[in-house]
């Protein structure tokens, strides 16, 4: 068994590594380690300040890498029975691939490892995830080298030799997809793309080995944890009442005056729509290329643009077509320009162009979408326009603003950059008007069911003394509908179809039996229950899901609240300095 083997498997090594005692392991110098000291960096850990360069490749690099290598992973195992290679499976060859994934775990281990990796290190202080897996990453840079567990380049390699995606059918090792990985194109690497592909997998083996460190075996009591989860998964028998909206008298109709009054209370939620200027920089591979191969060279474009934060995109597109080592392609436009840029515009209003789907995270999604959700500020429009007189626009995007590349159905590769954005506008009271009377009516109506509630409620609490039937009397005289239900499940094992609308099911974990539940009130009515009776799921089948399926969640959740706690406490120590959003 490899070192690597040992420390993944067994926490104890770790330990040994810790202490220096000596199981093979070296100090190794990150690729992307920080040496941005003061004005340039964006971000401090443990004194090293680190660049906006440096935390694109930590953060948003680092997370494709994760998301590829989960999806290769289950792309492997899938194409290894598409026959007809259409990407779908039959209902023969789905079974046969569950069948052969339980005999091979090591293909669910990895995607559950690294989908378990991401989420924990998009925890953190700001409110942006790329940015929290940045930080975290560069605590885990200065964790390891303090304990001195950062693996060596064998290590790393026999690492990636293990993971499944680099596995093909007859066992030998993926050399095309690494390429990909690492950005080779033409037998020549990307050496800083390949520096931060396997920084990536030294930190998700530090991970690795900090994680069996921290938590070890640990787990709850069984006994506990199995009657948690008895009660967390209770069936319930009860009564409800449902007093709908239509069942409280309506409200007076509201006076101009009134109408005014709460558009002036009430005027920020009232604003135009946000507008966006963008710019769209396509690449047409040339006649004997395809966009499968201009990857690479985007690839390489991506990396370059990351590196010049989001500057210069012409002169880099003119200089990568001009590069003989690159794939061909064109990326000028029929004017001569090398790309389009598009005016103001609500993401409901996007040219059709915009409007035009793109593959993304594997889901089809417009450009529009992905250009007004993925980007959070850029320039206002008149700082863009001054900019754009004098020819000098580019100097002010920045990389956050990029978002790219994506392959269009025309067999195009696109690139999109937010120039600008509108930041919605408090509405003149005559455009709002309309808006604020039906808030404002839905809002009358609202508390006059908010009262007839709860009064009701009061009422019915006072009666339930003399049994449930007698409180709901009272529920079905002011005229709510009355039902009977159950046994139904609640909580982890909930039947929803088989539940009342609007039943608050969380509540019901805990009231008494005979008693009433706090009441759930909603737009369309208020909801009063009480549970009559519980019961428990006894049978074989249920005691082995809940001894390997349902513990073992609960103590992964468990050993997740013990990391958070560890980051939290990594934080302090390396004394973590970042900007704020209103700071950035």
């Amino acid at each position: 068994m490899s070192v690597l083997e040992l420390i993944r498997k067994n926490s104890i090594i770790v330990l040994v590594a810790v202490f220096g005692v000596g199981v093979g392991l070296i100090m190794m110098d990150y690729a992307d380690k920080g040496s941005m000291i003061g004005g340039n960096s964006y971000i401090t850990v443990n004194g090293t300040g680190y660049s906006y360069p440096e935390i694109y490749s930590l953060g948003e690099n680092g997370k494709e890498y994760i998301q590829q290598l989960s999806q290769a992973t289950y792309g492997k195992l899938r194409d290894r029975f598409d026959a007809n290679g259409d990407d779908r499976l039959s209902e023969d060859e789905n079974a046969a691939l569950q069948a052969y994934a339980q005999q091979h775990p090591e293909y669910d281990n990895f995607v559950s490892v690294a989908q378990d990796t991401l989420r924990m290190w998009c925890y953190g202080i700001n409110e942006d995830a790329e940015t929290n897996i940045a930080v975290n990453r560069a605590v885990l840079h200065h964790e390891a080298e303090q304990l001195g567990i950062a693996p060596s380049k064998e290590q790393i390699d026999a690492y990636i030799q293990a993971i499944p995606a680099f596995r093909k059918a007859d066992g030998t090792f993926d050399t095309e997809l690494y390429n990909r990985m690492v950005g080779t194109y033409k037998g020549v690497t990307n050496n800083s793309q390949e520096k931060a592909f396997r920084s990536l997998i030294s930190d998700m083996m530090v991970w690795e080995a900090l994680t069996a460190m921290l938590t070890d075996d640990m787990s709850f009591h069984s006994k506990a944890t199995g009657n948690i989860i008895d009660a967390l998964t209770q069936k319930i028998t009860g009564k409800t009442a449902w007093l709908p909206a239509s069942a409280v008298s309506a409200p007076a109709e509201p006076s101009e005056e009134e109408i005014k009054a709460y558009w002036e209370t009430h005027k920020d939620n009232y604003k135009s729509k946000e507008r966006r200027v963008i710019s769209l920089y396509t690449l047409t591979p040339d006649k004997e290329s395809s966009i499968e191969a201009l990857m690479a060279t985007a690839d390489i474009i991506m990396q370059d643009l990351s590196l010049a934060n989001g500057k210069g995109f012409d002169k880099l597109l003119a200089a990568a077509a001009e590069n003989p080592e690159n794939e061909a392609f064109t990326y000028l436009q029929a004017d001569g320009s090398s790309h389009v840029t598009f005016p103001l515009c609500t993401q409901a209003e996007a040219p059709a162009e915009l409007k035009a789907e793109v593959n993304h995270n594997g889901q089809r999604v417009p450009l529009a979408q992905i250009a007004f959700t993925e980007v959070d500020s850029a320039p206002t429009p008149a700082e863009y326009e001054t900019a754009a007189q004098a020819g000098q626009a580019d100097n002010l995007a920045g990389i956050t603003q990029v978002r790219g590349y994506f392959g269009a159905d025309n067999g195009k590769l696109v690139f999109l950059r937010v120039e600008a954005i509108e930041t919605p506008q408090v509405l003149a009271y005559e455009a709002a008007r309309e808006s604020a009377k039906a808030d404002l009516v839905k809002e009358r109506a609202d508390n006059a069911l908010d009262i007839a509630a709860k009064k009701l409620y009061e009422e019915m609490e006072a009666a339930v003394a003399g049994g449930v039937d007698a409180a709901f009397a009272k529920a079905a005289a002011a005229g709510a509908v009355v039902e009977d239900f159950g046994p139904v499940g609640i909580g982890l094992m909930a039947d929803p179809e088989k539940l009342p609308m609007h039943l608050d099911t969380q509540a019901l974990l805990s009231v008494s039996s005979g008693k009433l539940a706090p009441i759930v009130i909603t737009p369309e009515g208020a909801r009063i229950t009480a549970v009559i009776g519980r019961t428990c799921e006894d049978s074989p089948e249920y005691t082995a899901m809940k001894a390997f399926s349902m513990i073992p969640q609960q103590n992964a959740q468990l050993k997740g609240m013990l990391l958070v706690d560890w980051l939290s406490n990594a934080y302090r120590k390396f004394e973590v300095s970042i900007p704020r959003k209103n700071e950035q």
